[in-house]
């Protein structure tokens, strides 16, 4: 089970991937921002940390219900939203922030 399973979604919508193979997409809401881990970068990007967070979920078009692709560290719920917008032309958001 991945992590994000456990994770609050805020706001789920559909995306017609070719026009029609539905996609869902989750705004989710993450307690850390997932650092690079990589020796190279800085300590602020390559460490996790405890700052509340938001990824993009979305699944694969031939695979319903594994959310397998995610965008993270998205630092406002309204950029998360921008986002899955512009990356998901046309989605039918069935869901709102509560």
């Amino acid at each position: 089970m991945p992590i994000t399973d456990d994770w609050p979604i805020l706001k789920e919508g559909v995306w017609l991937y070719a026009g029609s193979a539905p996609v869902a997409v989750r705004i989710l809401l993450s307690a850390e921002t997932w650092g690079t881990g990589e020796d190279e970068d800085e300590e602020a990007e390559r460490e996790n940390r405890q700052v509340e967070c938001y990824f993009l979920a979305y699944e694969m078009a031939a695979a319903p219900g594994n959310f397998c692709n995610l965008m993270p560290n998205i630092m406002s719920f309204e950029e998360a939203v921008s986002t899955a917008e512009d990356k998901f032309p046309g989605i039918h958001w069935a869901s709102k922030k509560e």
